[in-house]
């Protein structure tokens, strides 16, 4: 995890101090979230939440068709499933640095972009409910008394149109990391995302 982090680290001091021509993209947009999760060998079944994420987007241009995309957003998650006959909602927060692989195709008026890469992200609130019960803060950490672990990573996979500087996407969310503090390695969990996008430029140099 530690080299992910130093990774991550770099893409943003790239940012930066690169001399690369670069643009600025503001994005908001949902999620359409669920978890993977997988108990003593056994997938439990779960349901699908809704979310939101905004933040900014660094375009640098390779050239005319391909750039590098790191970006910095606030990301909602969540699921809901059984254990035990409790039912459980989860709501996690993430700050989230995802770096994408983009090509373009068309003109600058409509065109179709690609792009594909990996994130980072590391949860900083949200809510659980347990049971009908009351709204409870999420515990991080990595004790059994925790709820989720803090770090997650993963790879996007995405698609869109783009209308005269406007970028309307769907992308995907493969989350790698376990996020289950349990400590055993008999229980897995991990993010599924589906994101709905608007991306817009909103400076440049």
């Amino acid at each position: 995890m530690k080299s992910y982090i130093r990774y991550y680290l770099a893409i943003l001091l790239l940012i930066t101090y690169s001399d690369i021509y670069s643009q600025i993209r503001t994005i908001v947009g949902f999620n359409l979230t669920s978890v993977e999760l997988n108990i003593a060998g056994t997938d439990v079944e779960t349901q699908g939440a809704t979310g939101i994420h905004y933040g900014i987007i660094f375009s640098m241009q390779v050239n005319d068709d391909f750039a590098i995309q790191p970006g910095i957003m606030f990301t909602s998650k969540g699921s809901s499933y059984q254990i035990d006959t409790v039912d459980i909602s989860i709501s996690p927060i993430y700050i989230e640095v995802p770096v994408n692989l983009s090509l373009n195709f068309g003109t600058d008026a409509v065109g179709v972009t690609i792009f594909t890469g990996s994130y980072v992200s590391y949860g900083i609130g949200g809510i659980k409910i347990e049971s009908g019960g009351e709204a409870k803060e999420i515990a991080f950490g990595k004790d059994e008394s925790n709820d989720l672990k803090h770090f997650d990573i993963g790879l996007n996979l995405g698609a869109g149109i783009n209308i005269k500087g406007w970028l309307i996407s769907a992308q995907y969310g493969l989350g790698l990391a376990n996020l289950s503090p349990v400590i055993s390695p008999s229980t897995e969990m991990n993010n599924r995302v589906i994101g709905i996008s608007v991306t817009t430029k909103f400076a440049g140099r």
